[in-house]
Formats: C-alpha cells, structure tokens, sequence
C-alpha cells in the first residue's frame, strides 16, 4: 500500500510552504581560546507541495536538522545563515518532489552592556538566520539581528506651536542578504541598530541614570520612520564595499501607549539604491 503523503489528493493544487515550525535545538558554536557560544535555536523548515503529491514527509526535515547539527558539534561553525544553507541542502535531497525549501531560524543571544554610569548587565538580542533555493539553484542566504530600544514620538502641541512628544518601546531590526563569498558580521549589524532610536533600553537604572536616559531621548525624537532612516543610512556607512545588489530589509514596530495598536514602518530595498542617495 502507498504511503499516505503520496497518494493523489482530491483537490490537486500546489502549495507554496509545507513543513515544520518551532523546532527547538540546542547549538554549542565553539571558539577559539574561549568558551563556546550557546544558543537556543528555533528553526522553521519548509518546501513546496506539488499537485500530484497529498502531503510531505515532515520527519524528513527533522531528520535533516538533527543530521546538520550533529556536523556542527565536529566542526566549528561561524555563520548561523550557513547552517541553515546546509539544513536547505540535506532537506532538498530528502524530499525528491519539491522544488523549493526555505530554513528560518531565531535566537537570543546574551550580550554585556553597561549603565550610563558603568554599571555592567546582561542584554539579551534576537538573531535572524534564512536560507533559501531552488532546486538546482544557488542558496540565498540571509543574516540579522532585532534589537529593542526607546523612541520619542515628536508632535506640535495645538495651539502652542510647541514640539512635545511621548515615549514608545520599540523594536527594530535589520537584514541584509549574505554575497556570495562574502561575510556579514552581526557585530556591525547591532552597531547601526544601536544608533537608529532615540535610546537604547535597560535591563535596569538608577533614579539618576533613568533621568539622564530620559534627557537622551528628549534630544533624539524620531518616528518608526525616523528610525528606519536611521538604519538604511547606517547600512550605506558601513556596508558601502558590498555588492550593490545586496538585499536590505530596514524595519521598526514600536507600541501605541495610549491605543490599540502598534506604529510600523519597514523598507525593503537594495546597497546600490541606498548608495545612489
């Protein structure tokens, strides 16, 4: 008897993304000299469904997941975009019918910061991770960051003439498409993020440092669009040498204090348009 995800469906019509979503897998990214890197991964694993096919086998892309990860505790691993090229790679040769597959993968990755005043904390970022091809086609890769932050939202007061505003929690966060045979540090990534908002947030403050934080943000108002601006010239500064045709996903979300929804704005372009001003 066949198998019951090849059999023919009653409705024949193809599907864009069939897979698996939040599957959690523990990565330990060894360094040199130093101890190594843990993460919490959550990957999201998908292919194409063609007609004639009535489903997928899923445990197929979990096999390959496992079988990548177990090749990264016997080899170092530098790049989070190329695992996810790799796990692409193994799921395509599993899965015979489809044509595309696409691996997204998320973390948080614990960083040291320090107060206005020194005093040292632990920050916590999200890493972004994408992989994606055709069958027979080269693997477009994908590499970012989203970092949390505080941003004053500037409007004229009526009848004042006055600038005032009010402050919003915001996200934002920036994805560039790794070249070929090129490498994109998150490193930089988080510095142009660092310098897109009014602020950047605090696992804790003094009275003190709170007020000076606040003075911060009185002198750097931005809107979502403000901040977006902010990154796109950050990626021009400091990815000028990178192709032109490189992808560049800008984005901020920052939450309405006093409504029932959340501000946003994103741009989605090109290094060579950004460059070209």
């Amino acid at each position: 008897m066949a198998e019951v995800q090849t059999r023919i469906p009653t409705i024949k019509l193809p599907l864009g993304r069939v897979g698996v979503g939040n599957v959690r897998k523990l990565i330990r990214i060894p360094r040199q000299g130093k101890r190594p890197i843990i993460l919490l991964v959550d990957f999201n694993c998908f292919v194409d469904l063609p007609p004639f096919q009535k489903g997928i086998h899923m445990s197929r892309n979990l096999e390959a997941i496992d079988e990548v990860l177990e090749e990264v505790v016997k080899n170092p691993v530098y790049e989070l975009e190329g695992l996810c090229a790799d796990i692409v790679q193994e799921v395509l040769k599993r899965h015979e019918y489809a044509t595309r597959c696409a691996v997204e993968m998320e973390s948080k990755l614990m960083t040291y910061g320090r107060t206005p005043s020194g005093t040292k904390t632990q920050d916590f970022i999200k890493l972004l991770a994408k992989a994606e091809a055709q069958r027979g086609g080269a693997v477009r890769k994908e590499v970012g960051a989203e970092l949390r932050g505080v941003v004053l939202h500037p409007y004229t007061a009526e009848g004042t003439g006055k600038g005032v505003g009010y402050t919003q929690r915001a996200v934002a966060s920036l994805i560039l498409q790794v070249p070929e045979k090129r490498f994109v540090k998150i490193e930089e990534i988080m510095k142009v993020l660092e310098g897109s908002m009014s602020s950047r947030a605090y696992t804790f403050l003094s009275e003190a440092e709170e007020q000076e934080v606040i003075a911060e943000v009185s002198e750097g108002p931005k809107f979502v669009d403000g901040v977006v601006e902010s990154i796109l010239a950050g990626v021009a500064e400091r990815f000028a040498s990178y192709p032109p045709d490189m992808k560049v996903t800008a984005r901020c979300v920052a939450e309405e204090p006093l409504f029932h929804y959340n501000s946003f704005a994103e741009r989605v372009t090109t290094l060579g348009k950004l460059l070209e001003g």
